[in-house]
Parts: C-alpha cells; structure tokens; sequence
C-alpha cells in the first residue's frame, strides 16, 4: 500500500477527494422534488424521463406521480388548479395568460417537424407536392385538437384545419373514415413513429414533413411559482448541457428509420407570426 509522506501531497489528494464528494453531499442534503403529471403513455414517459434526467443532472432525487391519460384541456385544468404541476405543450397567447412558462424547446425540434396521417390509397394526391403553395391548392383539411398550438400555425399559412374539442384522439378514426371533413392529421416526427403502429387504418404519408421555428415548451401550474423557478434554471442548464438533445435521440431513434426517414423528406416551411 502507498503511504502518502509529502503535507502538500495529502492536501491535494484531500482536496480532491472533498470535490468528489460534494455533489452526492449536495444532492443528499436536497428534498427530491415531487411531481404530478399526466397525459398519454408516451408523453408521461417522454415528460417524465426528460425531467428526472435533466433534475438528476442538477443533483436532485425526483418522485413523480401519474394521474394518467386524459384530454388535454382536461390536463390544462388539472394544472391550472395546482393538482398538476408541469405539462410539455405547443406555446399559445391563452397558455402564457393561464400557466408559468419555461423558454426552452423540450424536444430537441422533433414536434415542429410535422408528419401527415392520411387515408390509405390517398398517397397520390400528395406526391406532386413540393411547396406550400402546391399544398394549399390541393384544398385538404387538417383536424387537430381544438387548443392545439399548431393549429394557430396552420391558420397563419392559410391551411385549412377543423378543430376539435375534447380528446383529440378521434381523429384517427375521423381520418381514417374520410367522411368527416377532415383529410390529415399531422403529428410531431417523434409522436407518429409511436403511433404509426397501433394505427393500422391509417397511412404515414411518404414525402413531405411541415417545419415551423417553435419547439413545444414547459409549462408550470400557477400555482407554484417555487417550482417554476428551480425548473427555469434547470431545463435552461439541460439544453446547455445536451440533456434534451440526448433524451430526444434515445427515445426517439426511429425518425430516421422507414417510415417517417425525417431526413429523406421535401420541406414544406410554415412560418409562425403573420407576415
């Protein structure tokens, strides 16, 4: 065994040991951080891995709790009473009135890269596409959840789109039926390569991916504003740090697999404000 005999030497290797140490002290000597959220499968465990990974990076332990899977506007509700306490969502004037908000894009530009649901056999009516004046002139109506952010987009490029209120999820169907005026639902990059599989009545549409400069973002119940403020440094530090970037690439490997292929698509660029 090596004794250690130089004062100067000891020192350093005590100095050393005592950096070492500090962030499990640290993190020892914090409460975990409690969390209620709620939403589908995949947006609780996208949501949930993402904050514990990026509270982790900052050296806190993390609990949460799911309330499981309800409408959105029926979550928006939860938080805005306090009984939620921080949903991922596309950013609205009426959610920064109603919700404390973080300015960070929480899933590394995966969901403002949209993909299209469409009917089985409709994929022709598609294929000539290769601007967004060629889609406007095809006169197809998008379905969306009613307080959908993107729908605010989509209005703001003269996309037709019908809104619906409650669950968002009969959409499928509504598109799938081709009866219902509505012809596609289009769906974040890293959302339709979860659910391409269980929507066997539906087609990924090959070509075109829609593109707009807005990541979804945190927002944070009103109702506590100390909380607000430890994840407004903390997701800031995970963007910094490659936190998002890493969670985003792990989850969601298959955007660049058949069939989404996200870097094989014709861009269709949608802007966000009015010109």
């Amino acid at each position: 065994m090596q004794v250690i005999t130089n004062l100067s030497q000891h020192r350093r290797w005590l100095h050393i040991s005592l950096l070492c140490l500090l962030p499990l002290l640290t993190a020892q000597a914090r409460e975990p951080v409690h969390l209620t959220l709620g939403g589908t499968p995949a947006s609780f465990n996208y949501m949930s891995t993402l904050l514990t990974r990026s509270l982790n990076h900052q050296g806190y332990a993390v609990e949460i709790t799911n309330l499981g899977n309800m409408p959105t506007t029926r979550l928006e509700v939860l938080m805005e009473q306090g009984n939620i306490d921080t949903l991922i969502l596309g950013q609205t004037p009426a959610r920064n009135e109603r919700f404390l908000n973080v300015q960070v894009g929480m899933t590394d530009n995966l969901v403002n890269h949209r993909i299209l649901f469409i009917p089985p056999g409709s994929q022709q009516d598609y294929n000539q596409v290769s601007t967004l004046d060629d889609f406007i002139a095809l006169n197809k109506v998008a379905g969306m959840g009613q307080a959908w952010g993107d729908k605010l987009i989509w209005e703001t490029n003269n996309l037709p789109v019908q809104g619906i209120p409650g669950d968002w999820k009969r959409l499928y169907q509504m598109v799938a039926s081709g009866l219902r005026g509505v012809d596609y639902l289009p769906r974040g990059a890293h959302e339709i390569v979860l659910e391409w599989p269980q929507q066997q009545e539906l087609a990924v549409e090959e070509n075109l991916v829609f593109v707009y400069d807005r990541d979804h973002i945190l927002y944070v119940t009103p109702t506590n504003p100390e909380l607000h403020t430890l994840l407004n440094t903390v997701m800031k530090a995970a963007y910094q740090d490659g936190v998002i970037r890493d969670v985003a690439n792990e989850l969601f490997s298959e955007v660049y697999e058949p069939p989404v292929n996200l870097h094989q698509r014709r861009v269709i660029t949608l802007i966000t404000q009015p010109g």
